[in-house]
């Protein structure tokens, strides 16, 4: 924690924010698959996993282009405003005795969108406040306190999401309304932008223009996007796996299900990151950030791809093992190699690209959740060992480039 109190009070507050959104993701959104399953079925679910990503995607662009002309604070004020009527609406939604989970679908994808706002105007802020020394050190803590967030608010969606469910969203919106009193009454800006007359006349499609003819930065992007669509299997097609196919046991008279399988992977990887981080990154201090990618990204496919083809509790648990060690070495490895490579007179700009590789990796990854009855678990193992190569070897030739120029 000495690490934390170093830092710049907004790179504080940003950790905070960080630790309450994903409180709310642990506690809800990371059973909103099974949600969507049980009340639509897994293809509509996978089409609606598909538009929300496409709304995430338009948040970062968004957020990126205004982060840069009027500063970083007042983007995630709104952002949180947005996510506030998300949460009010959730509420609404799902009254004892009157469900509607199209509406709930709308009330999450606001929710999303005004969080992303959020996330990439922040992740810009993270850059302006921290240094090519502290910056890993702010990437780690910012992954150790999601991690901790999230076994706090599983621990709670596991035992709320069946009979309780309003509960949780109630949680949701109080957890929104702190964001939203920090962001608005406590946190400073962290970068005043002066805009030449030229810049003015800019708009969005040319502010992205140099970015977007950045090849190194976009080849790397590629490579990031394919270890995300690794990631977002936590929450499209595992879920499914999981509630479709795991044998049932009973532990001590406690039943262990599908969903309740989730949770425990769920805790299982957020307890040996927060155990584990800092230990881990001591060990691989000395490795260059594309070793930490290509290795961790490694692991975490090998993970992932077990999961998928076991359907009993121990394999599936030393699977969540594997996995997590990798995203443990890989997380601060990719996060520090993207902040390396931006041009720092565009940061916004250049966090507003990096912020799509989640939407484009959630298009895909429920893309893959609506074909997956036809190509059963082993053809979803088999796209995810192809697409770990490609990221292995997009990363590779974006750090040449990168070291050449």
């Amino acid at each position: 924690m000495k690490e934390f109190w170093n830092l710049d009070k907004n790179l504080q507050l940003r950790l905070g924010i960080v630790f309450l959104g994903a409180f709310s993701y642990g506690t809800v959104f990371s059973s909103m698959t099974i949600y969507y399953n049980q009340h639509l079925g897994s293809a509509i679910t996978g089409i609606l996993l598909a538009l929300s990503a496409v709304a995430t995607f338009v948040a970062g662009i968004l957020a990126g282009f205004f982060a840069d002309r009027n500063g970083r604070k007042p983007v995630m004020v709104f952002g949180t405003v947005i996510q506030l009527l998300g949460a009010l609406l959730a509420i609404g939604s799902n009254l004892p005795g009157h469900v509607n989970p199209w509406s709930t679908f709308i009330a999450f994808l606001l929710i999303s969108f005004g969080y992303n706002l959020v996330i990439t105007a922040g992740n810009a802020m993270i850059i302006d406040a921290s240094n090519a020394e502290n910056r890993k050190v702010v990437f780690m803590l910012d992954y150790w306190a999601q991690n901790l967030s999230v076994i706090l608010g599983a621990a709670l969606g596991a035992w709320l999401f069946r009979p309780a469910f309003e509960a949780l969203l109630v949680i949701l919106l109080l957890t929104v309304l702190f964001s939203f009193f920090l962001t608005t009454f406590v946190m400073t800006e962290t970068f005043r932008p002066i805009v030449k007359a030229k810049e003015k006349a800019e708009n969005i499609f040319q502010a992205y223009k140099t970015v977007l003819q950045d090849k190194t930065y976009m080849i790397f992007m590629g490579a990031n996007i394919a270890t995300t669509f690794i990631i977002m299997q936590f929450d499209n097609f595992l879920p499914v796996h999981l509630s479709n196919s795991f044998k049932t046991i009973t532990f001590f008279g406690f039943e262990i299900y599908g969903q309740r399988m989730l949770t425990i992977y769920l805790i299982l990887a957020c307890v040996l990151v927060v155990l584990l981080m800092t230990t881990l990154n001591r060990l691989t201090k000395d490795w260059s950030h594309q070793k930490g990618f290509i290795w961790g990204s490694l692991f975490m496919a090998i993970g992932m791809i077990f999961s998928f083809l076991t359907t009993t509790f121990t394999p599936i648990f030393i699977a969540g093992i594997v996995y997590t060690l990798g995203e443990i070495v890989y997380t601060p490895s990719v996060q520090t190699l993207g902040a390396d490579l931006m041009n720092p007179e565009k940061i916004g700009s250049y966090n507003g690209v990096a912020a799509i590789k989640m939407p484009i990796a959630s298009i895909l990854a429920g893309l893959l959740v609506s074909i997956s009855p036809m190509i059963k678990a082993t053809g979803v193992s088999l796209v995810l060992a192809l697409t770990e190569v490609l990221a292995i070897i997009l990363v590779l030739v974006a750090v040449n480039r990168h070291q050449k120029t």
